[in-house]
């Protein structure tokens, strides 16, 4: 049977073709998927479950025998299904949560469905999830499923939190039989929605939920000293104004970690102790939250990341045997991020994957026996960093003062007077940029352009003060914060000023679109990629609106001010256009809906300016078919190299 191995060494043999003779990167190794995702090894060391992408172009999960490198099992879906997460259920069984990831640049969200096999694919069920076997006294169950304790003496069954789907109901703990899907109660929670947190001894003592009152979605927090105790509510909080959620107790049950932001503007963790409610911080930064936490597999918390302008990595708990190894492993990938995947049952071997701007990821395997660490596997393997571009980080103050940080990728050996294309991100509220691999970047500063990456205020990651002020200045703020850094960078030598577009997608399209229309004189080109254009369609269409707490975020964010959305809607102000204009959407995209890229293209035709325009009936919210990925990047070289190239 063929080897994931051996098809990794094809794999590289194979893209040794697409090289140019100019020493450029073919597009195709920027639009091909990433072939390894994720791995995990068994508790005994025995096999490997891998996440990769298969012949189809479609996300799978492989199990290997390590003895022989031989391929025991696959596990594949079709259409827009997907595995999210793998997971060892015992040494013979794995588990696969299931998810939906409708367009590139979709978050995958769960079905709530968790199949689980055997290494050698029988016994394959849906042990959880609506479409699970009933039995008689069972009905079919729409919720959230996250695994919380896996106790190796009880090899048949695992602690589960199940959390409705609906955010209507109650989170329960429950045990939960890896083979026939039977489920025991434990704990329910005191309230609708949210989240349970059990101590070291398997009692549900924190709760968390949330409703929308007036408008407006709030969090509540609840606590008992014993499952003999009363729940009783602790706080309550608007989440723009600070939260607490509680991570994981202490290995004696007297504190808990928590994330906190309620006596900041950024998300630290703090050691809350339960007997004098005294929170003393463990892992904080004045410019960003902490936004990344390494559990074990008692849910014990041994380390915590984030990132004002590089990876950063603080050790919790040293005695925890991963723990222990952290800071040797991150001394030995100097320069790149590192994350731990897996490690076996008696800690002997881990599983490492490192990230940078030149790599979207390696997997290492590190005995800790013999102190050996070996490859395993690398997410594209057909890259050649001495061929890519260096991303490094910056920050200016803008126009009214605030400290701004983003990122920029220089061409090899070229520094100055360069074309420029500025990159904003989606979201705008949430999501932000940091130091890591990037296709975009990467295969347009391989074509000689400098590549402007800005977390402009409004990004997630900076604070609540941070994120708050790009709140109703979709179209202010945040578009100037996005030319002051064009500025910042003709400023610097960088960019000619003469050679500058403007590229994004999801809100990055809004903003491309919107810049163009502010600063006519300073962009020569956009790209709106699957972009919001209109706020009318923003609050009327797509799958943010229909939901509740969607519509209360639209409301926050970009209000209902009338004047305000036609000032902040790039459709409705096409007539002071002068750049060139390439318009691309997906036809089945519900989160930035086809009708704003439909609307921008009647008021373009309206106002008889000139745009080029490429749709694809069966993409959603980025292209994921990777001849329309590949056919997109063609175009767009042209583009580019029409407008500001050599």
């Amino acid at each position: 049977m063929k080897t994931i191995f051996y098809t990794l060494i094809t794999l590289c043999i194979a893209t040794a073709s697409f090289v140019h003779a100019k020493d450029i990167p073919p597009i195709e190794h920027f639009s091909k998927h990433q072939q390894f995702h994720d791995i995990v090894l068994s508790p005994n060391g025995k096999h490997i479950a891998a996440v990769i992408t298969n012949d189809s172009g479609k996300r799978a999960v492989v199990i290997m025998d390590r003895s022989n490198n031989e391929t025991k099992s696959t596990l594949s879906w079709t259409g827009n299904e997907m595995p999210l997460d793998v997971t060892w259920l015992n040494n013979e069984r794995v588990g696969v949560k299931v998810g939906i990831k409708k367009g590139a640049l979709d978050r995958p969200f769960g079905t709530g469905e968790v199949v689980a096999m055997n290494i050698d694919g029988s016994k394959k069920e849906i042990i959880f999830g609506y479409r699970k076997k009933l039995g008689r006294s069972e009905r079919s169950t729409r919720a959230q499923m996250y695994i919380t304790d896996i106790r190796h003496d009880d090899p048949k069954h695992i602690t589960i939190l199940t959390v409705p789907a609906s955010g209507k109901g109650h989170a329960r703990l429950q045990r939960l039989n890896i083979y026939n899907g039977k489920l025991k109660k434990i704990a329910k929670s005191p309230t609708k929605g949210g989240s349970l947190l059990a101590d070291h001894n398997g009692q549900a003592r924190f709760a968390t939920g949330s409703t929308s009152e007036d408008g407006v979605n709030l969090s509540h927090l609840y606590y008992r000293k014993d499952t003999d105790s009363d729940w009783f509510k602790l706080e309550t909080y608007d989440p723009d104004d600070g939260s607490m959620r509680p991570l994981a107790f202490t290995k004696d049950n007297k504190s808990v970690y928590v994330l906190s932001d309620v006596d900041t503007e950024t998300k630290g963790v703090y050691l809350l102790n339960l007997a004098t409610q005294k929170r003393t911080p463990v892992v904080t930064h004045d410019l960003v939250d902490v936004e990344d936490l390494d559990f074990g597999t008692k849910r014990n918390l041994y380390a915590a990341h984030f990132e004002p302008d590089y990876s950063r990595v603080k050790v919790l708990d040293d005695t925890h045997p991963i723990g222990r190894w952290y800071p040797a492993f991150i001394k030995s990938f100097s320069g790149s991020k590192v994350r731990i995947t897996s490690s076996t049952l008696d800690m002997n071997e881990i599983t490492i994957k490192v990230t940078s701007d030149k790599d979207p990821g390696t997997f290492y395997l590190f005995n800790t026996v013999n102190q050996k660490l070996e490859v395993l596997m690398q997410a594209k393997p057909w890259l050649e960093k001495e061929m890519l571009a260096s991303t490094e980080a910056f920050k200016f103050k803008s126009r009214d003062g605030k400290e701004i940080w983003g990122y920029l990728t220089l061409p090899k050996n070229k520094e100055a007077n360069l074309p420029m294309i500025v990159l904003p991100h989606g979201g705008p509220h949430g999501p932000r940029d940091y130091w890591t691999y990037d296709d975009d970047a990467q295969f347009l500063a391989t074509r000689g352009y400098a590549v402007l990456k800005v977390n402009f205020r409004g990004s997630g990651g900076y604070g609540r003060e941070f994120q708050r002020s790009g709140y109703r200045q979709w179209g202010g703020d945040i578009m100037n914060d996005i030319t002051d850094a064009t500025h910042w960078a003709i400023g610097q030598g960088i960019a000619d000023k003469e050679r500058i577009c403007i590229y994004g997608a999801s809100f990055g399209g809004y903003a491309s679109l919107m810049s163009v229309i502010k600063e006519p004189d300073l962009y020569k080109c956009a790209l709106g990629y699957v972009g919001v254009y209109d706020m009318d369609v923003l609050h009327n269409t797509g799958d943010v609106s229909q939901r509740e707490s969607g519509r209360n975020y639209l409301d926050r964010v970009i209000g209902h001010d009338s004047a305000e959305l036609e000032a902040y809607s790039p459709a409705r102000h096409v007539k002071k256009i002068k750049a060139d204009l390439f318009i691309v959407h997906g036809e089945k995209d519900i989160r930035a809906h086809y009708d704003h890229a439909l609307l921008l293209k009647d008021k373009l035709d309206e106002a008889n300016i000139p745009y080029q325009w490429m749709t694809k009936p069966k993409e959603a919210h980025g292209f994921y078919n990777e001849k329309n990925r590949a056919e997109l990047y063609e175009k767009m070289e042209k583009f580019f190299d029409k407008n500001i190239g050599h």
